[in-house]
């Protein structure tokens, strides 16, 4: 048995891995529930072009899902900046993203209203996102950065890029055309455009929803001031 010398500090023990890891279960309860999601894409396709025939239309459920999701985002994020002051810069400009995202995706309905309404209620969020943002303008970078170490985060980083910058691409007319000649049909170009959009929303409210539950990096920051 050793003992420890007198005058010399014993060596600090190892830290217990007891409660950071997850389990085994979790692990493949969460693996099972993202397939599902992502198999809702094709499913929701599927339903909205051969079940209904109508295809992926604005009145489609494929795009009633797109604003419900964003919606969903929008509001974890807003209630995190209300709830959370020490994070309320950064969560309140993520708010303010998902929210104009949702009042553009949701233009078919507002132009009902006046063609291109959607622009004055993005502007207005905007605005109002910006202000708050900058009252608390201390609270911004660094919870960014210790959410962003988090995977909840990485579901909604994805998502961002899938919609943003994939799908853009990915459904352009031009890759379309090449890829199908003289078949090409538009509604196939949109159909995989607005799917691959439905797979960014799902991520980002996915991510969204873990986001609250793990506090937004709340663990990370707080980590960060123990070393």
């Amino acid at each position: 048995m050793v003992k420890n010398t007198p005058g010399k500090p014993s060596a600090p023990k190892a830290a217990p891995v007891r409660g950071v890891l997850p389990s085994l279960g979790a692990v493949f309860a969460e693996l099972v529930l993202v397939c599902v999601l992502v198999a809702l894409v094709p499913v929701t396709v599927y339903l909205d072009t051969a079940v209904w025939g109508e295809g992926v239309t604005e009145d489609s459920l494929t795009e009633h899902l797109h604003n419900t999701l964003l919606a969903i985002a929008a509001g974890i994020f807003v209630l995190g900046a209300y709830q959370n002051i020490a994070m309320r810069g950064y969560l309140a400009l993520a708010a303010t993203l998902f929210a104009c995202m949702f009042l553009r995706e949701y233009d078919a309905a507002l132009d009902r209203i006046r063609h291109g309404f959607w622009l004055y209620p993005a502007l207005a969020t905007l605005a109002v996102g910006t202000f708050v943002a900058w009252c608390n303008r201390g609270t911004t970078l660094l919870p960014m950065l210790h959410h962003l170490q988090t995977r909840s985060a990485t579901f909604v980083y994805i998502g961002v890029v899938l919609l943003l910058f994939f799908s853009r691409t990915f459904g352009t007319s031009t890759l379309w055309e090449a890829v199908m000649g003289a078949a090409y049909d538009p509604q196939v170009k949109t159909t995989v455009q607005e799917g691959t959009e439905l797979l960014a929303y799902l991520l980002i409210a996915y991510g969204a929803v873990l986001s609250h539950l793990h506090g937004f990096g709340a663990q990370a920051a707080l980590q960060e001031r123990r070393l």
